[in-house]
């Protein structure tokens, strides 16, 4: 857009949006925002102002904010990357039918575009409009296919579906991601081939969960006949050491010991040719260490021990549970609640009065395997967390499920079951902001459990 016309005002304004420019390009986004409020508030008819705050406001997770910087902006112009910039951040803030809107105007202003298109294709995705998000995919990844992300949120969109096979092959292009960093290996890369009689060096990548939940195939490739050396996340340590076929765990970064083939663990399911069919869902395949200092003493009178996580990650999508939604759980004290969440929203016990009606677990939870081991003890898992949810069901706990309206491709739209997991519940919202429809669900769900 046009600068306006230099006045004493103008001045200082356009030399705050080059400081918010120049903060912005730094990586310094809270100081861009402030340098470009400042210069939206003195010049408020300046649109580019309005919409660079919109993505520095948008960039710090203050979504409804950036919704009304936009917005401002397209008073004095209605700028296609505006509209898809408006679109995304309602899509983060949950206005998923209102991003539906600005998106798809985006993309008819200028139909050409790949950056459009592909926004619109992420939240047809959290609309489930899989099989047009699909479409829209495959269209900006045949334009640009050296681009891992499109490439990525392609395979994420089939593997939502369930086309396991197409899904697991696209999964290969994490391995791009500006935000996956390449590591290298000596040695030969494992191609799928006959493992009997190999040492295979099993390299860790992503998050807990999909440790937790890959973790399945090291069994699988022992009964195989191989030898497994397992790279971990320190936390995962002591816990993977119970799989059957590992002889050595080396923490992440450390130097192996001598081996034939290494893979990504997150590779396995493509390399082991899984289906949708062929989920190797058998549980436990872990076991949880003995750890006798955290025997579980039963409250008098109590018919269940349930463990309570009502908060994990909150990027790229919040997967936390507003802890006073979940006092109707609570209701019948024959069900023994315990607090398995770790991390700063644990304060959310006292600070929200629970404390009295929930005991405190979290403090001797020092590892994963001291979670497993408190977790077996347990009659019941109720989490959002979804590490703790692998976990769980990886244990063979029986474990429900909170899952906000947009989830990952692994838990699907629908069921209220999982392939992964047999015994694991899932208590979906029906819409992003219902946080009482499925709480409600699990009351009846508990009752139940309890006059059993």
């Amino acid at each position: 857009m046009a600068a306006p016309p230099i006045t004493g005002i103008e001045t200082q304004a356009q030399s705050l949006f080059a400081a918010g420019a120049q903060a912005w390009e730094a990586g310094r986004p809270e100081m861009a925002a402030q340098a470009f409020a400042k210069a939206a508030l003195l010049l408020p008819h300046w649109a580019a102002a309005h919409a660079n705050l919109g993505a520095a406001l948008r960039r710090l997770n203050r979504p409804e904010a950036a919704i009304v910087s936009y917005r401002r902006a397209l008073v004095f112009g209605d700028e296609a990357s505006t509209r898809s910039n408006l679109g995304n951040a309602l899509r983060d803030a949950g206005h998923l039918a209102e991003a539906e809107v600005e998106l798809r105007r985006a993309v008819a202003m200028v139909p050409g575009n790949v950056g459009y298109a592909y926004n619109l294709a992420l939240l047809l995705r959290d609309r489930r409009s899989h099989r047009e998000a699909v479409s829209l995919l495959e269209r900006v990844a045949q334009v640009s296919p050296d681009n891992p992300e499109f490439q990525w949120d392609l395979a994420l969109s089939h593997l939502t579906l369930g086309e396991y096979q197409t899904g697991f092959a696209g999964y290969e292009s994490r391995l791009g991601l500006a935000r996956n960093p390449p590591r290298s290996f000596l040695g030969p890369r494992w191609d799928g081939g006959d493992p009997a009689g190999k040492t295979l060096f099993l390299t860790s990548e992503q998050g807990f969960g999909d440790a937790l939940q890959f973790a399945r195939y090291v069994p699988l490739l022992a009964r195989l006949g191989a030898r497994i050396v397992l790279e971990c996340l320190t936390e995962l340590m002591d816990l993977f050491a119970t799989l059957p076929g590992v002889i050595t765990i080396v923490e992440k970064g450390g130097p192996p010991p001598p081996y034939d083939a290494w893979a990504p663990m997150a590779s396995l399911p493509h390399l082991m040719g899984t289906t949708f069919q062929s989920i190797p869902a058998n549980v436990p395949y872990i076991q949880a260490p003995p750890r006798p200092h955290l025997s579980l003493t039963r409250p008098p009178n109590t018919k269940l021990a349930v463990g309570l996580v009502w908060a994990g990650k909150t990027t790229p999508r919040d997967r936390s549970w507003p802890l006073t939604e979940l006092l109707p759980l609570m209701e019948d004290p024959r069900a023994a609640f315990y607090s398995f969440q770790l991390g700063p929203r644990a304060a959310d016990l006292a600070q929200c009065g629970v404390d009295g009606l929930v005991r405190d677990a979290a403090p001797v939870l020092k590892s994963f395997a001291d979670s497993a081991a408190l977790m077996s003890q347990m009659d019941l898992i109720i989490t959002i967390d979804t590490s703790t949810a692998h976990l769980a069901g990886a244990l063979g706990c029986p474990v429900w499920v909170l899952l906000r309206y947009v989830s990952d491709w692994r838990w699907q739209d629908e069921p209220a079951d999982s392939p992964w997991y047999p015994t694991m519940r899932l208590f979906r919202q029906t819409t992003p902001l219902d946080f009482k429809t499925p709480v409600a669900e699990m009351v009846l769900a508990l009752a139940e459990r309890l006059r059993g």
